[in-house]
């Protein structure tokens, strides 16, 4: 079956990458995938709703987890399959985008900004290099230069 793999980073824009995900999956009548990986290099305190967590590595799965079924309830004519863990985003989307039922992955043109996206590299840009599906690249900035 085909499948769209949609890549979320649950930046600002987020919401438009899942908007174009789910309209390309249903054009093409497929399923969609939504991925999440937690940045395994990234490293800050989490406070989620007043719960407690053993690291915050398990508090991050667990609200991804959490906002990838929200996004997957709000899309029930699509089946949607979850996926998220700890890694690094950029080589885990290419290596979910090997497998042989994946048509497209969709991903945002900017999660961070600035300092920590020269350091820690474009998502996108690696992803457009290495990826072996078609990689579609939603922009944040809907208006012209």
């Amino acid at each position: 079956m085909k499948t769209v793999l949609i890549a979320l980073d649950f930046s600002e824009f987020y919401h438009e990458v899942e908007k174009v995900g789910y309209e390309i999956a249903a054009a093409i009548g497929a399923s969609a995938t939504l991925i999440t990986i937690i940045n395994k290099d990234l490293n800050y305190t989490l406070e989620y709703r007043g719960l407690e967590f053993a690291d915050q590595w398990q508090g991050r799965l667990f609200a991804a987890q959490e906002q990838l079924e929200i996004i997957k309830n709000n899309h029930p004519e699509t089946e949607t399959n979850i996926i998220t863990f700890i890694g690094t985003p950029k080589h885990e989307i290419v290596e979910a985008g090997y497998d042989e039922n994946i048509s497209f992955i969709v991903i945002g043109k900017y999660g961070r900004t600035g300092f920590s996206s020269l350091v820690m590299g474009g998502t996108s840009a690696f992803v457009l290099q290495h990826a072996t599906k078609p990689v579609i690249v939603v922009p944040y900035k809907k208006q012209r230069h």
